[in-house]
């Protein structure tokens, strides 16, 4: 009897509750995988609001459960199990200008509501990642050179991997929130920001940068 009355009064908020603390996620999670502000999660996970339609897919996803089973309740209906193929999971990071970039943690801290544009990666990555777009030709080395980040390319970027020598970062440059994407090399006690077109020159990076993330992905459309 009292399973059965809890599961008729339990809430989408509830189910939402449950479900996170079942699978160790925060709201940030959830911010990351819809693309809605920290005040709106909070609501729903506090069951002060209930998802509108166009959250519900990616919020359904994310937890792992059907949109059935989010929206009505009932007997459990779970999406993610152990047969699922890691490279099909994915998730949504927010595609930001590079002077967002620089801002970023105030952002996320904030909310995300000026966020306008998500991307779909399969990267593994933080909740706090984002992407970014490659402007200029700094980036697109010369045929058979290896790695190239030509012009329009979107890069995955995570704040929480480790830079180190010989790994593409975006780093907050001359004391402003405008930042690039290069290549990081480690010379001893120098480090510079590396292009990859040999036409460009290093950035030395002094007291005035910052390393904002490490780029573990490259997204790029063909057409």
């Amino acid at each position: 009897m009292f399973n059965s009355l809890n599961m008729i009064t339990e809430t989408m908020g509830d189910r939402i509750s449950r479900r996170m603390k079942a699978l160790k996620l925060k709201s940030t999670h959830l911010m990351a995988a819809t693309g809605a502000s920290k005040g709106t999660v909070s609501q729903w996970v506090n069951g002060g609001t209930e998802p509108s339609a166009k959250y519900i897919s990616k919020l359904a996803e994310v937890l792992g459960v059907s949109e059935r089973w989010l929206t009505e309740g009932g007997l459990i209906e779970e999406t993610i199990g152990n047969a699922e193929p890691g490279p099909d999971l994915r998730r949504r990071v927010p595609l930001i200008s590079s002077v967002q970039a620089g801002n970023w943690k105030e952002m996320v801290e904030g909310n995300l509501d000026e966020v306008t544009h998500w991307i779909e990666t399969t990267a593994k990555v933080s909740p706090y990642s984002f992407s970014l777009r490659v402007s200029g030709d700094s980036m697109s080395a010369p045929s058979g050179s290896g790695m190239s980040l030509p012009n329009g390319s979107i890069v995955i970027v995570d704040p929480e991997v480790e830079p180190v020598n010989g790994r593409i970062v975006v780093a907050r440059i001359n004391g402003t929130n405008e930042t690039t994407v290069k290549k990081l090399a480690i010379d001893g006690p120098n480090m510079y920001l590396m292009p990859l077109n040999p036409s460009f020159r290093p950035i030395p990076l002094d007291s005035t940068c910052e390393i904002v993330g490490v780029c573990v992905r490259v997204e790029m459309d063909l057409l």
